[in-house]
């Protein structure tokens, strides 16, 4: 099964086996006689292949020659050639027999082997990550362009050099040196985390995979090392945690009730506030149920409710219930629930950051009180009160100004007080108190007539103080009033008594004096 040919002392063929025949495609009656370099060997291979087949009759043979051998198609064969020197019986050379291989697809096979090969190196040369190997002793022969430029040592630099003894700090030599003895036993190491100093002492976060490295003959040769540059992965991983760190004291010492639940309701955080105004401390609620234990029963739905839409991605803000205390206390809280989520966007749970409003919430039961109780005052007072906002429109109008007007309170209730129940003649003057009043300015101790549904004039003392709410801001007008009609009518009568003496002295039948 090989491509065997003989020639004579003149070069002429003399043996042409069928292997022979088969490759070139010429059958034996056609080259038997010809010159085999002349006639079917190429122009460029003729000298060396008429060389070796020279050497040959002169006694030389040749092993392992190569050369392409072309067919009748002109078909390029490679072949791989020993030439041996043949003798006659009396041992004198007769010519020359050529044991021939066709390598042709062996050729093939090692050009694409080489391709890949050269490919591989320039892939592994031009990576985008840091790549090395060692031999058996550990001395490094392979040193891409990442690596150095990672590590600011040239390729020159490194080659030949221990690599675990030279550029590996004393903290971790030892641990190195394990990955890569376990790799030169055959077994691999992923994730491997330590720092690599570069030239300039600088220390560079590597994450090392260690693969045993193996010959064509299966043969452990050494290992090699392909990293990967994580110093601003690690620099963003420790700044995420001190950022996490920092959020955690300022979670635990907020002045504020902040607790968390996972997705079963079961308390997974409580802070320091959460621990002082319910009595309870972090460890006596964790992994707890919140709503089950700690919430009472007529408030278990409501904030069951919120914390499930919280779950569901809803968020809820001010939502106002009592949590009570280890000792029975009620407090009350305003909750913001929102979704806890993980990493991967996926809900972990809820936190709840709350306010307790308990002192607020006394604090407006109480204003509210007062609130009723001065609105109640005011309606019964024994003077009459009436308000009026911006506009002039009454808002305010209570029992006694009801009774001396004649005008109830839904008759007079946004109407305009001085277009409607001021008289002509005094309608520039109330208007300019209550405009004053509008302005910040109290008016006391004006007079003026109010006239009742009947038309009947009612003499009236009013003091008009600007109205201000709860933020500052003047929103009417005040007048608090007194029926003078009363006295006025007795001023009256009194002036017309003096005046009445007044003429009965001065024409008086008498001489008087005083």
């Amino acid at each position: 099964n090989a491509p065997i040919f003989g020639i004579d002392p003149q070069g002429l063929v003399n043996e042409w086996n069928q292997k022979a025949a088969e490759i070139t495609g010429r059958p034996k009656d056609e080259v038997m006689g010809h010159d085999l370099v002349a006639e079917f060997i190429r122009a460029d291979y003729r000298d060396s292949v008429k060389r070796v087949l020279d050497n040959a009759l002169n006694g030389m043979e040749t092993a392992n020659f190569e050369f392409p051998l072309y067919t009748k198609k002109g078909q390029r064969v490679e072949v791989l050639l020993n030439a041996t020197t043949r003798r006659d019986a009396n041992g004198s050379v007769s010519g020359v027999v050529g044991v021939g291989q066709d390598i042709t697809e062996r050729k093939i096979a090692e050009k694409q082997s080489e391709t890949i090969a050269n490919d591989l190196t320039k892939l592994i040369d031009t990576a985008n990550a840091p790549i090395f190997g060692i031999d058996t002793e550990g001395l490094v022969n392979e040193w891409n362009q990442k690596a150095v430029e990672i590590t600011g040592f040239g390729k020159e630099e490194v080659m030949g050099r221990d690599l675990v003894q030279e550029f590996i700090s004393a903290e971790f030599k030892q641990s190195v040196q394990m990955v890569l003895s376990n790799a030169l036993l055959g077994h691999n190491t992923a994730n491997f985390e330590f720092p690599l100093y570069t030239k300039g002492g600088r220390a560079v976060e590597v994450l090392l995979n260690a693969t045993p490295r193996i010959d064509s003959n299966g043969k452990l040769v050494g290992v090699v090392g392909v990293g990967q540059d994580i110093t601003e992965k690690k620099q963003a991983e420790a700044e995420l945690t001190r950022v996490a760190d920092d959020l955690r004291t300022l979670i635990d010492t907020a002045n504020a009730p902040i607790f968390g639940i996972d997705p079963q309701g079961c308390v997974n955080e409580w802070n320091q506030k959460a621990a002082e105004i319910t009595g309870r401390s972090k460890d006596e609620v964790m992994g707890h149920d919140l709503v089950a234990e700690f919430i009472s029963p007529d408030y278990r739905d409501s904030v069951k409710a919120v914390l499930d839409n919280a779950l569901n991605g809803i968020v809820t803000a001010n939502f106002e219930f009592p949590l009570y205390t280890k000792q029975g206390q009620r407090v009350e809280v305003l909750l913001n629930a929102t979704t806890r989520r993980d990493g991967n966007g996926n809900v972990s749970g809820v936190v709840g950051v709350g306010q307790d409003i308990t002192e607020r919430k006394a604090a407006e039961k109480q204003s509210q009180t007062i609130a009723n109780d001065l609105t109640k005052l005011i309606d019964t007072a024994n003077a009459p009160i009436f308000g009026i906002d911006t506009n002039g429109f009454v808002n305010e109008w209570n029992q006694k100004a009801a009774e001396i007007t004649g005008f109830c309170k839904e008759e007079v209730m946004g109407r305009d007080l001085v277009q409607e129940f001021i008289s002509a003649e005094f309608k520039t003057s109330v208007q300019m108190v209550l405009q004053n009043a509008l302005k910040g300015h109290n008016t006391a101790n004006f007079e003026f007539p109010l006239y009742t549904k009947d038309g009947r004039a009612v003499e009236v003392l009013l003091n008009a103080t600007p109205r201000i709410d709860s933020n500052g801001k003047l929103v009417g007008v005040v007048g608090v009033g007194q029926d003078i009609t009363e006295k006025k009518q007795a001023e009256a009568e009194l002036t017309r008594v003096a005046d009445d003496l007044r003429t009965l002295i001065d024409t008086a039948n008498a001489p008087i004096f005083g």
